[in-house]
């Protein structure tokens, strides 16, 4: 799946519903875990990484072992910090969407390009039922 979103939360709900069934024969745990995943990120992108003009252009892909869905932003400047260790427990007054994230997918890069902010989440396939974190 590859789309163009316009830059607005009332768009998100259709975003939701196409990378959904972009995951059709994913285990459930792991389509919604990209699910929610996609949207922090989508969300964040929409409200602070792009300008009312500029789309969000999101990709979701599945292979046999992962699903790797990625979103740019079209925002004149990078996220301004990350938080210290998205993989520990501790949670500060920022940086919660990354905590996040942290929890629902193995991997989540983020990227400074022109003429945004790109953010790619892996999350591996196992069998239904299985953790695979």
């Amino acid at each position: 799946m590859e789309v163009s979103v316009p830059a607005s939360p009332s768009r998100l709900a259709g975003l939701r519903r196409a990378a959904r069934a972009c995951l059709r024969g994913v285990s459930d745990e792991v389509a919604d875990d990209v699910v929610l995943a996609l949207n922090e990120v989508a969300t964040n992108a929409v409200l602070y990484g792009s300008s009312g003009e500029q789309p969000i252009q999101v990709v979701v892909h599945v292979d046999d072992e992962w699903v790797e869905a990625s979103v740019l932003d079209h925002g004149l400047q990078p996220p301004s910090g990350l938080p210290a260790d998205p993989d520990t427990d501790e949670v500060g007054a920022g940086g919660r969407g990354l905590w996040l994230l942290g929890r629902l997918v193995d991997e989540v890069r983020l990227e400074c390009v022109r003429p945004g902010t790109r953010v790619t989440l892996r999350r591996a396939i196992g069998p239904a039922g299985t953790l695979t974190r």
